[in-house]
């Protein structure tokens, strides 16, 4: 998963894959997107990663945006709990 700071949701999902493509390698594309107001930081500016970890993909905890990247189509779709539970249940559509 990544978390990207994206306050204005302003971040074209389009692009951001088109991009990636020719920046990674597959095998190194986030399968998670999550879109955070702000990415908190400690006190020494590193990255709050325990309350991300925490809270997973579930969109039923999670209010932030997210999204799961689907190889077949190749691209992302925004991650709901019908898709997540799929996920979890390994029958992706």
């Amino acid at each position: 998963m990544a978390a990207i700071a994206d306050p204005s949701h302003s971040t074209d999902l389009e692009k951001f894959v088109k991009d990636m493509d020719k920046a990674i390698p597959p095998y190194a594309r986030p399968v998670f997107l999550r879109f955070l107001p702000e990415v908190d930081k400690t006190g020494t500016f590193k990255f709050q990663k325990t309350d991300l970890r925490r809270d997973n993909f579930d969109p039923t905890v999670v209010s932030d945006r997210l999204y799961f990247l689907d190889s077949r189509r190749g691209c992302y779709v925004q991650l709901d709990e019908e898709l997540y539970r799929s996920i979890l249940t390994a029958r992706l559509p």
